[in-house]
């Protein structure tokens, strides 16, 4: 049997206080992705939730749609998280493809937001939460970016726009040719969020 000094086995509250950081760390979930308060898009009809999740998973047919239409005019809602599902997978029905952004931009760098968010549990772990925090926050900022670069990242798969949507994003506007991209505010709704349990 091995003797551990008193002291090795209370510093930082002992194995009981190894125990509650991890719980407080477990108890911190990030997000990333557009809030509802980062959704509107000034006086369009549209948000910014809705159009990323068109984007990510295309548009409905007519009929489809009125089907929808139906479904809502009876109370029922679509949630930002069903509107971003949309915008992920796209539909042919309506020729719109589908234009991921947060699940493949962060799969693609899954590594190195581990890596950050390893320095928040290393840090918790001997007891320094103001640390932890700051990595915490560091490890969203980081995937928040991730998902704001896919927009340009040659690597994303995205099929180009079409001949009629660069005509109507280039005349007399000097406008991006590049999918997704005309104002900068559906990648600027797409931020970090940390929240306690």
């Amino acid at each position: 049997m091995v003797s551990v000094k008193t002291s090795h086995r209370t510093a930082n509250g002992g194995l009981q206080g190894l125990m509650d950081r991890v719980q407080a760390l477990s108890n911190n979930k990030l997000y990333v992705g557009i809030p509802q308060e980062k959704t509107s898009r000034g006086d369009e009809p549209i948000n910014n939730a809705s159009l990323l999740y068109i984007h990510t998973h295309g548009i409905r047919r007519r009929s489809m749609r009125e089907e929808m239409q139906g479904y809502m005019d009876q109370g029922m809602e679509y949630s930002l998280a069903y509107q971003l599902y949309v915008q992920t997978h796209g539909s042919p029905l309506w020729h719109a493809p589908p234009r991921p952004v947060i699940e493949p931009a962060i799969a693609k760098h899954h590594r190195e937001i581990a890596e950050e968010y390893a320095k928040a549990v290393k840090a918790a772990m001997t007891g320094d939460g103001a640390r932890a925090d700051a990595f915490i926050k560091r490890t969203g900022l980081l995937a928040q970016n991730i998902c704001r670069k896919w927009f340009t990242d040659a690597e994303n798969g995205w099929p180009p726009n079409s001949p009629k949507t660069i005509d109507k994003k280039t005349k007399g506007k000097g406008g991006k040719t590049n999918p997704l991209i005309d104002t900068g505010a559906l990648r600027k709704a797409i931020v970090y969020v940390v929240r306690s349990d």
